[in-house]
């Protein structure tokens, strides 16, 4: 849903009004532009337009599904019938949250999907205790948001709103997770990250010209293959492991990732 917001501000140049209907209106929150208005819910009228398809009403359900092998900013503005732009989305912060957790000790904001999830989306092969317990050591408190299936000695975890969170990431020296909602808003306010990508090509989810920070993907023949799946479909299963496996594009080691650490650390302190 954030990476509307480059397509609010593309049509708010040209529209004496913009209606965004989306359910995470809070993403949004503070937006600058007085012609533009979120809503949770479509009046009658709306619910025609949109049902009828009419010309002034843009849907972008299914947009990058249908487009799987380009950015999906770029699915969304295609879908708009607008000009493609490489760019992150803009979020606005008030100054009061710019200031929450700004006090805290130094932190790094960790986010990994559980161990329920689908196994081309996860992280193997890394002790994830050895890597706070590295963090830790040179004096980072480290706070996990998100769901999870374990809890790591050591870390400390938040249940956060939306705005809260982007609060806490905003302040954070370094976001470490898994290609999820946190990490895009993670690369939104230029927070250094290391991110961790298994089956999806990171290419049509981030800029590696304004990406401030490492991808993290093994390489396997088949890569990509997420995008392969049939439209509508979440990803595919894993051609050499199945379902229960570990794919090779997912398995990492937990000294590559400290390595990895150390080195966005030492190029932001």
């Amino acid at each position: 849903m954030l990476w509307i917001e480059p397509l609010i501000r593309q049509l708010a140049n040209s529209y004496s009004k913009v209606i965004v209907h989306t359910l995470y209106n809070e993403l949004f929150e503070n937006y600058p532009l007085s012609n533009v208005v979120f809503r949770k819910k479509l009046n009658v009228f709306e619910k025609i337009a949109a049902r009828l398809r009419l010309p002034f009403f843009i849907t972008l359900d299914q947009a990058y599904e249908k487009e799987p092998h380009m950015h999906l900013l770029h699915a969304y503005q295609k879908a708009a019938r607008l000009p493609l732009t490489n760019e992150y989305p803009h979020i606005y912060l008030t100054e009061a949250e710019k200031k929450n957790y700004a006090g805290e000790r130094p932190y790094v904001v960790l986010n990994l999907f559980p161990e329920s999830y689908r196994n081309f989306r996860k992280v193997y092969g890394v002790d994830w205790e050895e890597v706070v317990a590295f963090l830790q050591a040179q004096s980072y408190k480290v706070i996990y948001i998100g769901q999870r299936s374990s809890t790591i000695p050591g870390v400390i975890y938040y249940d956060t709103s939306i705005r809260e969170m982007l609060s806490l990431i905003y302040n954070a020296k370094l976001f470490i997770g898994i290609d999820s909602g946190p990490s895009h808003i993670a690369a939104s306010l230029s927070v250094p990250s290391l991110l961790f990508f298994g089956s999806v090509n990171p290419v049509y989810r981030h800029f590696a010209s304004l990406f401030k920070g490492q991808i993290m993907q093994k390489p396997c023949e088949f890569a990509g293959c997420y995008h392969e799946a049939k439209e509508g479909a979440y990803g595919t299963t894993c051609r050499l492991v199945g379902d229960s496996g570990i794919p090779k594009c997912t398995l990492h080691s937990t000294e590559n990732v400290t390595a990895s650490i150390q080195s966005l650390l030492s190029s932001i302190k």
